[in-house]
């Protein structure tokens, strides 16, 4: 069963927003080195969704996972919900852990 993919709106902006300030360095290597993460890591999601450990030990439904993008300093967080991922965000390490938690509600 082919699993669906869905990402929230504000996951959808963070990672425009990352592509966007990479894309602008270098001349837009690192822009497409980030795309070409952030896609290796959506088939490595839909391929194997329960590889990653729960989040911080999270283990009630649902159970949200995390994938490190590669060399950046990006973790794209998700849970799978009635047979589909929804991505709630592609969060900077700098940022407040957790802070994407309300997204589930929406």
């Amino acid at each position: 069963m082919k699993l669906g993919w869905n990402e929230h709106p504000q996951a959808r902006e963070e990672y425009l927003d990352a592509l966007a300030r990479y894309a602008s360095v270098g001349g837009g290597e690192l822009g497409a080195e980030f795309a070409d993460e952030a896609d290796a890591a959506t088939e490595l999601i839909l391929e194997w969704p329960d590889a990653p450990p729960p989040y911080r030990g999270r283990r009630h439904e649902p159970i949200i996972r995390s994938w490190h993008l590669g060399k950046f300093p990006y973790t794209l967080v998700y849970a799978v919900l009635d047979g589909g991922i929804l991505v709630l965000a592609y969060a900077h390490e700098a940022r407040r852990p957790g802070y994407w938690m309300s997204r589930l509600n929406d």
